[in-house]
């Protein structure tokens, strides 16, 4: 038996390279043990357990998946295999259905080289590597294997999640006015399975393809935009007609813009947030509340404030109406309601928000955790006459700028900068500046 590496265990969740840190034995043993530890800790309850997983459709989840069951049923729970589903799929299943706690195998952005586990407590609590650690010692016991305990059975709830987000989205009311009619999905099969049935409802023609395919190609498509869902479709992209990004903070504005008139007035946004998408806010009377990236932060900082939107800059969509949580195929329907009935091809649309530069993500090569600290001293000392702020890494404030500097929660040894600027000369300078302090 190997010993499993430490390093699976990051800051959301359990995720490695397939087979070599990740593999089936690491999940059986997961499996077997969480559900204990997790009743002696008082996270879950001391009685038989109702727990729900599922995986994405990477090849090697299904192999995965059956070892993750195997070694869940050596305790005495109800298990249910809910098969190929994603993440937001599984927020809905515990809520709805009252589960204990739920698993899903996934890379979420990752290439399909990786794989990973993401573990959510009855209430959506994200069950963090960070937290899971401490029982490695646990985990790498060794176990004989006993009877079967549990029972399982399998259910397949895609016409029920159809449904549900046909009702919360109240796509049906625009169906007559939707502009975005000829979209390009790049999607896993996971969310293809949901998408085709909103397709059927909605009347779209959506041509899906599993792998971003290059700009010219999106080009002789003519269709009117492009969306893109990762493998576990918590995440939500959009490109125009020609396959150029409008960035996270853009589409965030187009939600605030529809949310305008809601209630709760509060709002999470990231530290990375575009000073245009904060000024929107504002002019709303959004009550603006901070969070560290990541949708375990997010999410908990979506219910502790009761927010009715969260924003990620990543691409990562949060609402009040789909339990606090985020879902790239909610934010999809809720991205055709602010389109319906406009004119203007997306585009355009968006350059009514922002008109600066903004950069996407720029990522830096690091070694260790000294490192980082010594370019974030040198930061703030170049930085010294701006605004920072220190909730996520080092955001800076400027009239013509803004920048975070932040450590990758999700990928190891990886330095994240976002830049937003008023024009693309301040932007180089800044961006050149940032280069220099990173050497």
């Amino acid at each position: 038996m190997e010993t499993i590496n430490k390093k699976i265990f990051l800051a959301y969740d359990i995720r490695g390279r397939h087979p070599k840190e990740i593999n089936g034995d690491v999940l059986w043993r997961l499996g077997y043990n969480l559900p204990m530890i997790l009743q002696k800790e008082k996270i879950l309850p001391n009685r038989k357990l109702k727990i729900i997983v599922g995986r994405d459709s990477r090849p090697s989840g299904a192999i995965l998946i059956k070892n993750l069951i195997q070694g869940l049923l050596q305790n005495d729970i109800e298990l249910v295999d809910a098969g190929v589903i994603t993440s937001p799929m599984l927020y809905f299943l515990i809520k709805m259905h009252h589960f204990d706690l739920g698993f899903i195998i996934t890379g979420s952005h990752l290439s399909e080289s990786y794989t990973g586990l993401k573990i959510y407590t009855h209430e959506l609590n994200t069950l963090s590597g960070n937290w899971l650690v401490q029982f490695l010692d646990i985990f790498n016991r060794p176990v004989t294997v006993g009877l079967t305990k549990g029972k399982l059975t399998r259910k397949n709830f895609i016409n029920e999640y159809v449904q549900f987000l046909l009702q919360k989205s109240k796509i049906r009311q625009f169906k007559k006015t939707l502009s975005l009619k000829n979209i390009l999905i790049c999607c896993p099969k996971s969310s293809q399975l949901i998408l085709e049935k909103i397709k059927k409802e909605l009347k779209l023609n959506l041509q899906f393809v599993h792998r971003p395919i290059p700009k010219r190609l999106i080009a002789q498509r003519k269709c009117d935009c492009v969306i893109q869902f990762d493998s576990d479709a918590d995440r939500m992209q959009v490109f125009n007609s020609k396959g150029e990004q409008i960035l996270g903070d853009v589409i965030g504005a187009f939600f605030v813009e529809l949310m305008k008139n809601k209630m709760p007035k509060k709002i999470i946004l990231d530290c990375r947030s575009g000073q245009f998408l904060i000024n929107l806010a504002r002019r709303y009377r959004f009550k603006i509340i901070y969070s560290p990236a990541g949708h375990g932060f997010f999410k908990q900082a979506m219910k502790k404030n009761k927010a009715l939107l969260g924003i990620e800059k990543s691409g990562h969509y949060y609402w009040k109406d789909f339990f606090f949580a985020d879902s790239g195929i909610f934010s999809f329907l809720m991205l055709l309601q602010f389109l319906a009935g406009k004119k203007d091809k997306i585009d355009d649309v968006a350059r009514q928000f922002f008109q600066g530069v903004i950069s996407p993500e720029i990522n830096f090569k690091i070694k260790n955790q000294r490192q980082v600290n010594k370019i974030f001293q040198k930061t703030e000392k170049a930085f010294s006459k701006n605004r920072i702020n220190k909730i996520d890494g080092l955001t800076v404030f400027d009239k013509n700028f803004k920048f975070n500097l932040r450590v990758s929660h999700t990928e190891p040894n990886i330095l994240r900068l976002n830049i937003e600027a008023i024009n693309e000369k301040v932007f180089q300078e800044i961006l050149s500046k940032i280069k220099q302090l990173v050497k």
